[in-house]
């Protein structure tokens, strides 16, 4: 398989708290960037940096960082763009894939009934799930039933030395997310 899932129970576990801290991070988000997107503003800003002070988001950063390193299987340097996905269910993504990086995955915190779809593969979204995978596989977020929350899930893009080479390339999107893991 080109992706894992790996299970956070530390998210299930203090599942209130780490909800409480992602709508502070989206309270920040929106006073920094009004009326803009957390998702589709994923370039300028990151939400380690948003959450800073949380220890639930501290933990999950290493849990991430020491996924990716495994996944890769590198000790080289990398770096991680990590956004916050703060939906409503008419707002859940459609067919995109990820550029520019070496590996794409997701955190669900609050997925309500939802499942990604990947175009070989499909993943049920549960609390605490964290999926990683090769970036450019195209995928969306399929509903599975009604619901009035706000679905969050903790995105991220892992990049390289490669990766930065190309991302250089286009100086009228520079991309300021990506702090080094």
């Amino acid at each position: 398989m080109d992706y894992e899932l790996h299970e956070l129970n530390f998210i299930k576990d203090d599942y209130d708290n780490f909800i409480t801290d992602c709508f502070d991070a989206k309270k920040r988000f929106d006073s920094i960037f009004p009326e803009q997107s957390s998702t589709w503003t994923f370039g300028r800003y990151n939400i380690f940096n948003l959450t800073m002070g949380s220890k639930r988001f501290y933990k999950l950063y290493h849990e991430i960082k020491n996924i990716a390193r495994n996944y890769l299987k590198t000790d080289e340097p990398l770096w991680i763009q990590s956004w916050l996905n703060f939906h409503k269910m008419h707002e859940v993504l459609e067919w995109h894939d990820h550029k520019n990086c070496s590996a794409h995955g997701y955190v669900s915190i609050n997925p309500m009934k939802t499942k990604t779809i990947f175009e070989d593969y499909v993943i049920d979204n549960e609390i605490g799930k964290l999926y990683i995978g090769k970036p450019h596989l195209k995928h969306k977020v399929v509903n599975m039933g009604a619901y009035e929350d706000t679905r969050i899930t903790i995105a991220f893009d892992i990049a390289d030395t490669n990766n930065y080479e190309e991302m250089s390339k286009d100086w009228e999107n520079i991309n300021i997310g990506y702090i080094p893991i």
